[in-house]
């Protein structure tokens, strides 16, 4: 069936980073979750109102929802897909972030609505009707869910849609929540206990934790997130493999939505190379960035003393002393400038964010010592830089 739908109704299927086809996976996956969601809550509130179960009403409302976030989440593929103008020269990715947190306040909405009625249920219990229709009506709806929530996965992954992979996952909760509800029906036949309520504070609960897991996953991107690492580690392959980069530091990626990034870093250089044939090499890294990685990379240069026996030593003594404090220090930009009796070791520090202010002026302080210790004309010039890239 999903292969069906794609071939039927996108062109192009297989150009997955043209925004044209990604807007269109991304209205087809709307359009499919939408019509799916509206045919179940008419059945299952048709089931509730008959059955007078609340916990098959909360349900029914929960994928009523589901119907609206997938309107939502259409109007945001259609915005993130426009091109970028004057006023937005990055273009509109982040609405599809905007669309996903919308989607989360909606099923919070919902959830706490509905953990009210059932908090009353358990309080007034009312009798609720069982038949075999509501079990095959419900078991056909977990079937449904079940199909969508793989839907939505193997959309989500082909274009990598953070809003596509929190209704995959909308979905599968959908399952386990109906099929919470369907064990409720059936224990109540059992027992004179409010079971009905129960499961229905059982399903606002679970549509409570999903709302607040989808507004987490888009509110970190709206914020302003540290960078994949993945495409971190990309960028510094392909740039330290242009011959005459011996290094890289300070790279910073910005997200503004999905296949829409700027990366900013330093390149080291030698110190002795020609100034115009730097800038070319620069130029074709930047190149060789986008081409290879589609992100949009501006590089600044930083020339390093290399080849220099007794300035190589004194960065690996620097080196070796980082290592020893904390495996996860490391330094750039070293440089040195000799005195009569004081030779300055200058650099920069990179030190990571679970750091607070005093431990890191103890950390300056120690590496200061261990230098000392090392050669007592030794004097660190540090600046503290924070890694920007995820872990």
């Amino acid at each position: 069936m999903t292969n069906f739908l794609i071939h039927r109704f996108i062109r192009n299927a297989d150009n997955v980073k043209d925004s044209r086809v990604r807007e269109a996976y991304g209205v087809l996956s709307g359009a499919v979750g939408l019509a799916c969601n509206l045919v179940l809550f008419a059945a299952k509130l048709g089931i509730g109102l008959a059955s007078g179960a609340i916990s098959i009403a909360a349900d029914a409302v929960n994928n009523l929802s589901d119907g609206l976030s997938s309107l939502i989440s259409i109007v945001g593929f259609k915005l993130s897909s426009r091109k970028p103008d004057a006023q937005h020269p990055f273009g509109y990715g982040r609405t599809e972030y905007i669309a996903g947190l919308i989607v989360s306040l909606i099923i919070c909405m919902v959830g706490f609505e509905f953990l009210k009625t059932s908090i009353d249920r358990i309080l007034h219990p009312s009798p609720v009707a069982f038949s075999a229709v509501t079990v095959l009506v419900l078991a056909l709806t977990m079937a449904v869910k079940l199909w969508m929530g793989v839907f939505n996965q193997r959309i989500g992954t082909l274009i990598d849609s953070p809003t596509l992979m929190a209704a995959r996952q909308d979905s599968l909760n959908d399952v386990v929540t109906t099929g919470v509800v369907l064990l409720g029906m059936v224990a109540g036949r059992f027992t004179t206990l409010p079971v009905d309520g129960m499961v229905g504070v059982l399903v606002a609960l679970f549509i409570l934790w999903a709302g607040f897991g989808i507004a987490r996953d888009t509110l970190s991107p709206l914020i302003g997130q540290a960078g994949d690492p993945q495409i971190a580690a990309q960028i510094e392959r392909v740039v330290c493999g242009c011959p005459g980069i011996v290094g890289v530091h300070d790279l910073i990626v910005h997200n503004y939505g999905v296949g829409k990034s700027l990366a900013s870093l330093h390149a080291e250089v030698p110190d002795t190379a020609d100034i115009v044939a730097v800038h070319e090499l620069i130029d074709e890294a930047e190149r060789l960035v986008w081409e290879k990685t589609g992100v949009y990379t501006v590089i600044h240069m930083d020339p390093i003393t290399v080849g220099n026996p007794r300035i190589d030593g004194m960065r690996e003594t620097v080196t070796d002393i980082l290592g020893k404090l904390d495996e996860r220090l490391s330094m750039h930009d070293f440089r040195v400038v000799e005195g009569e009796r004081q030779i300055n070791l200058i650099f920069d520090i990179l030190v990571p964010f679970d750091y607070d202010s005093e431990q890191t002026q103890e950390l300056l302080a120690q590496i200061r010592t261990a230098l000392r210790a090392r050669d007592k004309r030794y004097c660190a010039v540090m600046t503290v830089d924070r890694n920007m890239i995820g872990t």
